[in-house]
């Protein structure tokens, strides 16, 4: 049996929802572990509103504006998890070309997501990091945990595919 490699380049799509911490230090663990480098990637989905009222140069200066707000987040979330050396990146545009032309330049050995995406797919590993759904354990219970406002506890489950 062959012998695996160690990953020498690890890709984590950030998406500023309540899955980013998980996401971000799971990727920088395993950088760490492998020797890796480590690169953030947040995808700017084109707002309507933004890209239908302006003239075309307000447009990309709105879009520029919104890589530059979303560059700031990612290394702030960089700088609290001590890794410095991440390299950030943020694009406007449909998120599936985006990703493709980023994993295109930057080609990384293995992508790491919070959120199981249609996209993510390629020559690349990708590790999906997800909630669990809770176990359906009948209509009166869920009837009953809704009336108290109880919520069921959140359990973080990975999944792993070769690519």
């Amino acid at each position: 049996m062959p012998e695996l490699q160690p990953y020498r380049r690890i890709l984590a799509l950030i998406r500023f929802d309540a899955t980013d911490g998980v996401t971000a230090e799971k990727a920088l663990l395993l950088a760490r572990l492998n020797r890796a480098q480590l690169d953030f990637l947040h995808l700017i989905e084109p707002d309507g509103a933004l890209d239908g009222g302006y003239a075309r140069s307000g447009t990309e200066a709105a879009a520029r504006a919104l890589e530059a707000a979303s560059l700031r987040r990612l290394n702030f979330l960089a700088a609290q998890l001590g890794a410095g050396e991440t390299g950030c990146n943020a694009v406007y545009g449909p998120p599936r070309q985006a990703f493709q032309r980023h994993v295109a330049a930057w080609q990384p050995d293995l992508v790491v997501v919070g959120e199981p995406s249609d996209y993510v797919d390629g020559p690349h590993d990708v590790l999906v990091l997800s909630a669990a759904r809770p176990p359906r354990r009948g209509r009166w219970r869920d009837l009953l945990m809704g009336l108290f406002g109880a919520r069921p506890l959140l359990r973080v489950h990975t999944m792993f595919w070769r690519g």
